[in-house]
Parts: structure tokens; C-alpha cells; sequence
């Protein structure tokens, strides 16, 4: 039995109509994705090689110094926060993003931190920004 070997070429419209389709997909997604930029205080943060941007940002804390920390259009100092962050909590579920300049100490950041969690938050993420050269 004499088996037939046949060669046929294959079909470019085939190719190209998949090209389309991925090139269509890519589009859509570029325009449903959320794109968010940062508003509000000028400060410089502090640079991050393993940066991510988060999507599900609820409430936004800027932390410039010791006097001076807004939160929801308003200055609080670390002292009254916490009640305004109280005031704000629905689940354990929020997201909290912590922005401090890059030249404030650790220890006060992380003092801001606890207070956060003293409100009942779990999820604090601190925004970052790339470094200058990887940008």
C-alpha cells in the first residue's frame, strides 16, 4: 500500500486574518485598561526596581513631614488620622496607598504605618516610582 504524500502550501489569509484579530484584542485592551495618573502634593518618592501599579487604590495618604499628612482633601497631623481613618473604614478589604516623600526617615513612615493598621487596614501598599535609567 502506496501511501500518498501530498505537499500543499499553506494559506497566508489564514495567518493574516489571525493577525488582525490579535492586533483588534490588543487595542481593546489598551483602551478598556484603567489608566491612572497621580495627582495632588509634589513629592518625590522613593525609587523601586520591583514597582507594580496598583488598579484598586481606595484612599490615598501623602505624607510631606511631621505637620503636614493629607488624606481626602484634608491636613491631619499623625495624632488625628487615625480617627478620620476610622471614620473611612468599610472592610478589611481596602486598599490603602501610602505616598512619602523619599527624603522623610523610616521610622516615621512606619509610624504612619501603624496607625493605619491601628484603623483596622491590612492592605497598605507605598507607591514607588522606577528609577530615572529604567524609565
Amino acid at each position: 500500500m502506496k501511501l500518498r504524500i501530498s505537499k500543499k502550501t499553506i494559506s497566508t489569509s489564514v495567518l493574516i486574518s489571525m493577525t488582525d484579530v490579535i492586533f483588534l484584542l490588543l487595542i481593546f485592551l489598551l483602551i478598556a485598561s484603567n489608566f491612572s495618573s497621580q495627582t495632588g502634593l509634589p513629592i518625590r518618592l522613593p525609587g523601586s526596581t520591583s514597582a507594580q501599579r496598583q488598579a484598586q487604590q481606595v484612599l490615598h495618604i501623602i505624607y510631606t513631614d511631621d505637620t503636614r499628612i493629607a488624606f481626602l482633601n484634608d491636613n491631619y497631623d499623625i495624632n488625628s488620622l487615625g480617627a478620620a481613618l476610622q471614620k473611612e473604614f468599610s472592610s478589611k478589604e481596602q486598599v490603602v496607598r501610602l505616598s512619602a516623600d523619599k527624603n522623610t526617615e523610616l521610622q516615621k513612615v512606619i509610624s504612619l504605618m501603624d496607625v493605619i493598621r491601628s484603623a483596622g487596614y491590612e492592605r497598605i501598599f507605598i507607591a514607588t516610582e522606577l528609577p530615572r535609567e529604567q524609565k
